[in-house]
């Protein structure tokens, strides 16, 4: 299990880099690439093509290693519209409505195509299991569109979503193999391949930065759902090996980042979906961290709170505690955002930075 493990990974991280290659020239010449503006301070122009990698090389491993039935095949059709928004997205940059609309149809394809739904939120309050029953695919529909999002929210740093991404999908592998479910490992060991080869470009660690590269909508959004495809097969029904309240856990900085900027927004008075610096990343941008260190602390928080719920789940700790944890962890990260957004308010600085565009 270990070596056909270490092939995926390496097949898929071999693709990865060999895509981002020969994408990167087309990119350019196609004019599919990043540009700096008021919201974006990279320098040049940078292609978008990390997550166009990432797919080809999923789609390639997947021929390889995967034995297809109905649900693998609709994921690869559904993920392959996700890209396809993306990366228009990433070239018109579409208005905010028209991509919810792509969302929420592409996860109606995952809930009564693939009739991959969550029904079964676990026992959350200690009275036992809630089960949503006709309400499974309206919250699933919401849960698909909120992953999506929570994880293209937090493409804002070099490396940072890369970083989250290989931290929730190395987590999903730990508690596969933890409760010996060989065939949910193969997924996420592709994407820790193809997403630790685009970090090589991303990270400017090959050829000194003159091959970096973005990944992208594309990416961002085609991790987002692959996130909740692989969590909802992974928390429901006779082959399920994760408490739904543990899945908080593994997603916990994205899902904290994006309900908390919304719920603040909203209190400012601000549309939830107008883009501006009041991200996590943005915060310790502002508090004077590098884009190095802010991704390092970031992913550092990321991988305790993984832990944290796999350990709170092997040592069966019970699930309404476990929610109560992540309640007050969350209530906590709000509290600090809130005073954080109150002191660059004051700044006279904090307009430009953090204004929206």
């Amino acid at each position: 299990m270990v070596l056909s493990t270490s092939l995926i990974v390496l097949v898929a991280f071999c693709t990865s880099f060999l895509c981002v290659l020969t994408f990167r020239p087309l990119a350019i010449g196609f004019g599919l690439v990043d540009r700096p503006c008021s919201r974006k301070q990279h320098t040049g122009e940078v292609p978008l093509v990390g997550g166009l990698a990432i797919y080809a090389a999923i789609c390639f491993s997947s021929f390889l290693f995967v034995q297809f039935d109905t649900n693998y095949k609709l994921y690869l059709i559904s993920t392959a519209f996700m890209v396809l928004i993306g990366a228009l997205d990433d070239f018109y940059d579409l208005d905010a409505g028209l991509r919810l609309v792509g969302q929420f149809l592409i996860a109606s394809l995952m809930v009564f195509g693939a009739e991959q739904y969550i029904s079964d939120l676990g026992n959350l309050f200690g009275t036992g299991n809630i089960n949503l029953g006709l309400f499974g695919p309206l919250f699933t529909l919401l849960a698909v569109v909120a992953s999506i999002n929570a994880f293209n929210m937090t493409d804002g740093v070099d490396g940072l979503v890369g970083s989250l991404s290989l931290n929730t999908f190395i987590a999903i592998g730990v508690l596969a193999m933890l409760a010996g479910v060989g065939l949910s490992t193969d997924l996420p060991a592709m994407f820790f391949g193809a997403i630790f080869a685009f970090l090589f470009f991303n990270l400017g660690q090959f050829k000194n930065g003159r091959y970096k590269v973005f990944m992208g909508d594309a990416g961002s959004m085609l991790i987002g759902l692959t996130v909740i495809w692989l969590l909802a097969y992974c928390t429901q029904g006779k082959q399920a090996f994760i408490q739904p309240v543990t899945v908080l856990w593994l997603v916990a900085i994205p899902v904290m980042d994006m309900v908390s900027v919304m719920a603040r927004r909203i209190m400012a008075g601000i549309s939830p979906l107008r883009a501006s610096r009041d991200h996590l990343h943005h915060v310790l941008l502002y508090n004077g961290l590098s884009s190095t260190k802010t991704t390092i602390i970031i992913a550092f928080a990321a991988v305790s709170f993984s832990i944290s719920g796999i350990l709170l789940q092997f040592y069966q700790i019970p699930e309404h505690l476990s929610l109560s944890l992540f309640v007050l962890l969350f209530v906590g990260y709000n509290s600090l955002m809130m005073t954080q957004d109150k002191r660059m308010n004051n700044h006279p600085k904090a307009l430009k930075l953090f204004s929206s565009s």
